[in-house]
């Protein structure tokens, strides 16, 4: 994947945060990590994950395909600033952070809630119990950096979307659900680049030599 990417991403954040008065282009990141950027897909659905010291500290993106340069600028800005879970991204934390950013790819609705493999797949999960609509996802690579089994996975990807269950229910549960047709799981699988800030400010001052 693109670690040009993942640059444009923390270009647009400082350059949001004032840190930055110019704003390097996505071309010239390109250009220095010598990518080619015809090997992309033009548009894509993805998502931006911000950690700090390793821990997650925002992380948002669509299902919806985007244009890739686009996409990455808003979503970065979402997840840096709107995620819901943390408070902004200040400017004094952004040494620390690193940066992924995933396109999404080979979507397919699944009727087994075992039919996916962790490290490849990500998951999708919605339904509607007692008017109460439901819904989560987990990007193909949590599954692995948590060391969650599948049954974990399927678990905690319930509590994500805020529904009730205990764990020895779980694997009941998503089989009535998919059985019956309320219960919608779509596997999926992701391109992932990763940098560090640290690696940001490295390709970012050799642009500019």
């Amino acid at each position: 994947m693109s670690k040009a990417l993942c640059c444009y991403a923390f270009e647009t954040l400082v350059n949001k945060l004032s840190l930055e008065s110019n704003k390097v282009p996505l071309k010239s990141y390109f250009q220095a990590l010598h990518e080619d950027e015809s090997k992309l897909p033009q548009s894509a659905p993805l998502f931006v994950t911000w950690n700090k010291n390793s821990q997650l500290r925002g992380c948002i993106g669509t299902f919806q395909s985007l244009p890739v340069e686009s996409g990455v600028a808003k979503f970065t800005v979402s997840s840096a600033f709107q995620d819901p879970r943390f408070a902004p991204i200040s400017a004094k934390e952004v040494a620390s952070l690193e940066v992924d950013v995933t396109l999404l790819d080979k979507f397919q609705p699944i009727s087994d809630y075992n039919d996916w493999t962790v490290g490849v797949h990500g998951l999708k999960l919605s339904f509607e119990l007692d008017s109460e609509y439901y819904s989560g996802t987990f990007l193909p690579s949590v599954a692995e950096e948590q060391d969650w089994d599948k049954l974990t996975t399927l678990y905690y990807l319930l509590k994500k979307a805020d529904y009730p269950v205990s764990k020895k229910s779980t694997e009941e549960f998503y089989s009535t659900g998919l059985k019956e047709g309320w219960l919608k799981l779509t596997k999926y699988e992701g391109l992932k680049a990763h940098v560090t800030y640290d690696d940001f400010v490295a390709i970012r001052e050799s642009i500019s030599e």
